[in-house]
């Protein structure tokens, strides 16, 4: 009876084995003749009795698997993405094994992968496929691990595509791996062209100076870009509204340099959206020390001083930044608003006076101080118009002012001026 059964056993493993090599050889017969798709359904009936294999079985049906899903180049992203956890599995298994039968054939593939993908992410940049970009530059650095350089540049085209999740999880990642983007360049001078040409590494560009096609080798360091990685987190948490998290990016990033630019400015737009208007002016002035040219600073703290009511000092900002930057069209229109904003109190107490003689006279003194007032708003409002000379609201104005100040030869042409812009907006 149990010779019997050792039998029946012996049988069932004959037939297991059989059927194992039967759909791994139908298998490789399909990818030799590219039919990739019959492969994969060879494969996945092998895969059925993959416990029962033997370790050598093991590797070629991995290796197998690999070749089926790649379909030399043909296939989408996902059965690439299998292809690369079979091959890495044969490697694997075949690690510590003496008799690598497979190990560097799963490696040409890769490599072979790894400049698909590579070629195919410049590709989809050229035709502004960004996120067919990112998707192959991550597959490129799935392939090939050491250089991180691939998925921070992933990282980057997802956030610039707004795929602000995706560009998360690759921050994250660089985070997670101790990414700086430190590298070393290695260039020679080619001798036949008198060009320089980069290097993979120090020993290859060795190899063609003692061949003697090459001179004058140079070293290039790039430098950290650690606090980019933590500026754009920060970014895209303020994008979110997540301003808790931005903050915990951004003093990561100030634990490098406090004095990025980039990063004060980022975190004086999270305060201000915050609500926190004072560490907002904190930053801005920090910035201005820093960049003060930097026009776009003068008109905010301009608005920030409007709108606490110090009028002299945004005024100052103002001028500032019409002396920073003559096209500043911004910085005119709201000098000019500021000026003539003053006007109503003005009128208020011309309206408020009486009959007598007193009044009369503090009257007259109200009218020479609103033309002044108008006058000071005209070169303002002028430089608005030679700026844009469609602008209807400053024009508008000036017709008004100079009805106002009786300067009838500019009150008719700044009428007919308006008379045209209103023309064309019907």
């Amino acid at each position: 009876m149990n010779n019997n059964i050792i039998i029946i056993l012996l049988f069932l493993f004959s037939t297991i084995s059989f059927g194992q090599k039967k759909e791994l050889k139908l298998a490789e017969k399909s990818i030799k003749s590219e039919d990739y798709s019959a492969a994969k359904q060879n494969i996945l009936s092998a895969e059925k009795l993959i416990n029962e294999m033997d370790a050598k079985t093991t590797v070629k049906f991995h290796y197998l698997k690999g070749l089926a899903n790649y379909a030399n180049g043909n296939s989408n992203l996902e059965e690439a993405s299998i292809a690369l956890e079979n091959l890495n599995k044969v490697i694997d298994l075949e690690s510590n094994s003496s008799n690598k039968l497979y190990t560097s054939k799963a490696d040409e593939l890769r490599i072979a992968m790894l400049n698909k993908f590579v070629d195919d992410s410049k590709n989809n940049l050229d035709n502004e496929d960004y996120k067919g970009a990112y998707l192959n530059l991550e597959m490129s650095y799935r392939i090939s691990p050491a250089d991180t350089l691939y998925l921070y540049n992933a990282a980057l085209i997802a956030t610039e595509n707004s795929d602000f999740d995706i560009a998360l999880s690759f921050y994250n990642e660089l985070i997670d791996i101790g990414f700086t983007g430190i590298t070393t360049n290695y260039y020679a001078i080619e001798k036949a062209t008198g060009e320089e040409q980069a290097f993979q590494n120090p020993d290859q560009r060795s190899l063609f100076i003692k061949a003697g096609t090459h001179e004058n080798p140079r070293d290039a360091d790039m430098e950290s870009v650690e606090i980019d990685v933590l500026r754009s987190m920060a970014a895209i948490y303020k994008n979110n509204k997540d301003y808790e998290n931005a903050i915990i990016y951004l003093e990561k990033a100030k634990t490098i340099d406090d004095n990025d630019i980039n990063i004060i400015l980022l975190e004086s737009n999270i305060r201000w959206e915050m609500g926190e208007v004072d560490n907002y002016e904190k930053l801005i002035t920090k910035a201005l020390e820093i960049d003060p040219n930097n026009v776009d600073l003068y008109f905010n703290l301009g608005v920030i001083s409007s709108d606490k009511g110090d009028v002299d000092l945004a005024m100052s900002y103002y001028d500032k930044a019409i002396e920073t930057d003559k096209s500043y069209k911004k910085a005119y229109l709201n000098a000019a608003a500021l000026i003539l904003q003053k006007e109503s109190k003005i009128i208020e107490e011309m309206n408020s006076l009486g009959t007598s003689n007193a009044d009369y006279n503090r009257y007259d003194e109200l009218k020479i101080e609103r033309e002044d007032l108008y006058k000071s708003a005209v070169p303002y409002l002028v430089s608005v118009y030679e700026l844009d000379n469609k602008n209807i609201s400053a024009v508008r104005t000036l017709r008004n002012i100079y009805s106002a100040i009786d300067d009838m030869d500019n009150y008719n042409k700044y009428k007919a001026i308006a008379a045209e812009i209103e023309s064309g907006l019907d």
